[in-house]
Formats: C-alpha cells, sequence, structure tokens
C-alpha cells in the first residue's frame, strides 16, 4: 500500500513537505521549522529554483534565501495576516 501523504485529500491538496520533497529530489534538503521550511540547496546549478518558490508562495509562504557558511538556504514561513 502507499504512502497515505502522497494521494491528494478530499480537497485535491497534497503535503507540501512531501511535493517539496518530490521538485528537490536529490538536489537539496529539506526540513520543516516554526511551521515553514528550511531548504539547504545541496546543487545550485541544478536546484530546481523557480519551481521551489512557486509551490512555497502558492501555499501562502513568506521566503527568503540566506546562507550559512558556504551553504545556500531556502526558507519559508506561513504568512502572517
Amino acid at each position: 500500500m502507499g504512502d497515505e501523504r502522497n494521494k491528494p485529500d478530499s480537497r485535491g491538496f497534497i503535503d507540501p513537505q512531501v511535493a517539496l520533497k518530490s521538485i528537490i529530489g536529490d538536489y537539496g534538503e529539506i526540513m520543516e521549522e516554526y511551521g515553514g521550511y528550511r531548504v539547504e540547496v545541496i546543487d545550485h546549478m541544478t536546484f530546481p529554483w523557480a519551481s521551489v518558490f512557486k509551490l512555497l508562495l502558492r501555499i501562502g509562504h513568506e521566503v527568503w534565501v540566506d546562507t550559512d557558511g558556504e551553504k545556500l538556504f531556502i526558507v519559508s514561513k506561513p504568512k502572517t495576516d
């Protein structure tokens, strides 16, 4: 039996973290953090930047790009009202 998180719910939604993992593949690592996500970019040349940004913005997140030493990260959090 497949992972239920990979299937749309009754409203047609898929878990955003599962969708991000599918988009990012081996080009990054994703961690849930404070209601949002922290994505370490492993291969910045082949990383699917546009697809990741589009998904995060579509789910109503604010998005930043940051560095930690030599590592590049995408950080997101839900928008506040």
